[in-house]
């Protein structure tokens, strides 16, 4: 237990700091490329598909970061009209459903890298296996996050976003 709530902590930081270098990446290449095609007139031709890889790559680990601090969307229509007894075991399916949806991805996006490995882009020669590695590891990311906030403070909240935690707590009070 200890051990899966370090590597998710580790994960969460990494991601916290890659996010801020993709964000910086991708704005240091676009004045780059806006300077250099209507200040020098010679435009860089290879941008728009590596900015194209980073933006990728930054929605994907924004979604799992935002997964493991419950800055999620949560559609909770099912949960306010099935009676409260049924709480819990929504959760537990809810979760169950979340890891499978996660396990799915993971497989089906290691076959679509497989898959997409030896296409190369156009302009930068580069493969496209580096955007479609994107699902299969946020997707793995965002698999132990839930599983470490279940861990953590168990199956009930592990899924609920940050103003679900906030209306419990008002309505608590």
């Amino acid at each position: 237990m200890k051990f899966v709530i370090k590597l998710d902590n580790c994960i969460r930081q990494i991601e916290h700091h890659l996010l801020w270098v993709l964000l910086a990446t991708i704005f240091v290449i676009l004045t780059a490329t806006v300077f250099c095609r209507y200040v020098l007139g010679t435009p860089i031709t290879w941008t728009e598909e590596f900015l194209t890889m980073v933006f990728t790559w930054m929605v994907f680990i924004g979604a799992s970061s935002a997964l493991s601090t419950h800055q999620h969307i949560r559609i909770d229509f099912m949960l306010r009209i099935l009676p409260a007894r049924f709480d819990k075991l929504a959760a537990i399916a809810a979760v169950f459903v979340c890891l499978a949806v996660f396990a799915v991805l993971i497989h089906f996006g290691l076959k679509y890298v497989h898959t997409t490995w030896n296409d190369l882009t156009p302009m930068m020669g580069v493969t496209f296996g580096f955007y479609t590695l994107a699902l299969p590891v946020t997707s793995l990311c965002a698999a132990l996050h839930v599983i470490r906030i279940c861990l953590e403070t168990g199956v009930r909240t592990a899924l609920q976003s940050t103003l679900e935690q906030q209306n419990e707590v008002e309505i608590s009070a």
